[in-house]
Order: C-alpha cells, then sequence, then structure tokens
C-alpha cells in the first residue's frame, strides 16, 4: 500500500481530543488548548472539524493530523490544520485541507481565508498549491514572537479543483 493508501479522513470526534492535542502541540508555538477543539466539536455548529488518520496494516489507525474551518456566512476561514512531524511531506495536508474545503462548499461556502506565519515558507507553498493568494499583512499577529501574519484567500472555491486537489498523488 503506498502512503496515499494509508491517509483515512473523517469527522474529528471527541475521542480524538487527546491525540489532536499532541498533534497542536508538537506543530505549534501557541497551540490551540484541547478546550477549544471541545467547544467547536460541542457547541460551534459552524465549525467544520476534521482529522486524518493513519492506517497501517494489524494497526489501529492512528490520528495524524487535524484541521478546523469555521463557516461564517459564505466564507470558510481555516482556523488551524496540522500534521504531526513524524507524518508530514506524505500529502496528508493537502488531502485534508481539500477535504474540508469541500465540505465547507457543502455547507455553502463559496471562498477560504486564513492566516499564516510569514516565515512558515512550507505552508505557504501548500497554500499556493490550492489557488491561495495573499491579500493583507497582520503585523505582530503571534504575540509570543511578534511574527507577521500572511492573510491569504481562496476566491472563489472550485469543487472541480479541489476535488484534484484530494486524490492527486
Amino acid at each position: 500500500m503506498n502512503d496515499e493508501g494509508r491517509i483515512r479522513l473523517r469527522p474529528m470526534s471527541a475521542a480524538d481530543l487527546a491525540h489532536v492535542n499532541v498533534i497542536e502541540q508538537r506543530s505549534f508555538h501557541t497551540p490551540w488548548p484541547e478546550k477549544a477543539f471541545a467547544e467547536a466539536l460541542s457547541h460551534n455548529q459552524s465549525a467544520l472539524c476534521w482529522v486524518a488518520e493513519w492506517v497501517e496494516e494489524n494497526q489501529p489507525p492512528k490520528v495524524v493530523a487535524d484541521a478546523v474551518v469555521w463557516l461564517i456566512l459564505d466564507e470558510a476561514h481555516i482556523g488551524t490544520l496540522a500534521v504531526h512531524p513524524d507524518y508530514r511531506a506524505r500529502s496528508i495536508a493537502r488531502k485534508l485541507l481539500a477535504k474540508v474545503l469541500l465540505e465547507a462548499i457543502r455547507f455553502g461556502a463559496t471562498h477560504a481565508l486564513l492566516e499564516v506565519r510569514a516565515g512558515n515558507l512550507i505552508a505557504h507553498h501548500l497554500y499556493r498549491k490550492f489557488g491561495f493568494d495573499v491579500v493583507g499583512i497582520r503585523k505582530g499577529y503571534y504575540q509570543e514572537s511578534g511574527e507577521d501574519a500572511l492573510l491569504m484567500t481562496l476566491n472563489p472555491l472550485v469543487t472541480e479543483k479541489l476535488a484534484d486537489l484530494l486524490v492527486s498523488r
């Protein structure tokens, strides 16, 4: 089985929160707290919370990535997207982002917005693959470092392109 066949995407559940917390802790200087994910799952009907699992033969699936997208009118605001460091460079982020944006379209989203660290070149590359453009800078957005955030948008969301990104290698 190639790496692509080992990735399974599904909605996040409360049982995933401990795994998601580890991924966030390992991925960000200022990770989302577990409580924020629990709140999104239980009280925010406009939140799309998804995970990616890594599937190995004769092993239980392992949660290796998470994403949260808030639906605000016709906008999909990407709140977080993280892949466990041990599972990066395996197309997981691309597939998970494509899936959650396809889900956002089902709920009426026509465009997407996100903030990304100015220095996170790997994330910039991923978002540009999707067609995101930089439309602004949020100066000093990341409080712990004072680093700027780039504000990026994808307009419009195109089902066919996202479907291709979901299945491409």
